[in-house]
């Protein structure tokens, strides 16, 4: 059963989250928003870390007799290293922002950077993280610059006509506008808007990744991602078909998407991404099954799973749910077979749930 007291209505409608027990899930808005974010950004920025381009710029103003002395760029960084990078994101600093076209403007404010410092903006699609090609990217097992260079070349889900480099002010602030691109990358799988299938399976948006230019490494607090208007916060539930309608005890019982189904068990892919990249618990995802019979929950020994969305050669597969569950020999007459995949994200539980009748014969 799916219990959101507080869901907020219109965003998190009670066919989006599980409650887990003991744990916190969607139905806090704002926590889950937060947790969602602070792993994607992980990803998005990680995504973008080939794009080797810019150089150092290191000013030295020297002081003037009776001028006011200038801190050094070493006496800066010390300053700003200590403080660590803060940014806001169109004047807020949740990292996550909704209802955005082609054209909108997002302003990144940033302070506590490396002064005089150089840094890159960039679009970037989430179909990166998946796609097999960006492996040695994702996994940091690049080791030169012709690596790189070859694999940005390669690689068609970075929106790069949409970089912009600006360069961080004496005191490590950085204020920018980035306008939001039509992206029309030379892989169409890649577009920005996702396509609905990506969102419904997991594929949330877009990213503005934030990069130093002198390291090549990702700055964390700069990044955010971006939904466009006309997606909701989170996609649609999943379907659920049975093998059968009615079984036996001690049958066993074949699980799968309903046909011709286009919404998908989502979670599954973000947990994918999160663990491909270290940032979470390190705990693969769950399935398991329960038979609901006069209000009682009975588990059902399964071997259900979900694999999640995946693309290569230029093909998209959005995540499927396969295997079966064993009937139990306590239940008997109609019953709900609740199917349910959980998973920890940044260390909270969450879970996909879906429903379908099965008669048990007596």
């Amino acid at each position: 059963m799916c219990v959101c007291p507080s869901t907020q209505k219109g965003i998190f409608p009670a066919q989006h989250c599980q409650v887990v027990a003991g744990q916190e899930t969607a139905n806090n808005p704002r926590g889950f928003a937060l947790v969602l974010v602070r792993f994607k950004r992980v990803f998005l920025i990680a995504s973008v870390i080939t794009l080797s381009c810019g150089a150092a710029v290191l000013v030295n103003t020297p002081a003037s007799s009776g001028a006011t002395t200038m801190p050094s760029a070493t006496t800066l960084a010390s300053q700003s290293a200590s403080t660590g990078p803060q940014c806001t994101f169109n004047g807020k600093s949740l990292p996550l922002l909704t209802g955005v076209s082609a054209g909108s403007k997002i302003a990144v404010s940033c302070k506590g950077l490396q002064p005089l410092h150089p840094y890159m903006l960039v679009g970037t699609s989430l179909v990166l993280a998946i796609d097999p090609a960006a492996a040695p990217l994702l996994s940091g097992h690049l080791t030169s610059l012709s690596g790189l260079m070859a694999l940005l070349t390669a690689l068609k889900e970075i929106d790069l006509p949409s970089a912009t480099t600006p360069i961080s002010d004496l005191s490590g602030n950085l204020s920018v506008n980035w306008m939001v691109p039509k992206f029309q990358p030379l892989d169409p799988n890649a577009s920005c808007p996702p396509t609905q299938q990506e969102f419904n399976s997991g594929l949330l948006g877009c990213a503005l990744a934030m990069i130093d230019l002198t390291s090549f490494k990702p700055v964390g607090a700069g990044s955010a991602l971006f939904e466009f208007a006309g997606f909701p916060l989170l996609p649609p539930k999943p379907t659920l078909a049975l093998s059968a309608s009615k079984a036996d005890p001690n049958q066993t019982v074949s699980v799968s998407d309903a046909s011709g189904a286009t919404t998908y068990w989502w979670l599954s892919t973000l947990s994918t991404l999160e663990s491909a990249l270290g940032t979470g618990a390190g705990l693969p995802p769950t399935v398991t099954v329960t038979l609901v019979d006069k209000g009682k929950s009975v588990p059902a020994p399964s071997n259900a799973h979900v694999a999640p969305a995946t693309y290569n050669g230029g093909v998209f597969t959005s995540p499927v749910l396969s295997g079966g569950f064993t009937v139990p020999t306590t239940v008997t007459g109609p019953v709900t077979v609740d199917v349910h995949l959980t998973a920890p994200l940044d260390g909270i539980s969450l879970a996909n749930t879906a429903s379908a009748p099965l008669l048990v014969n007596k």
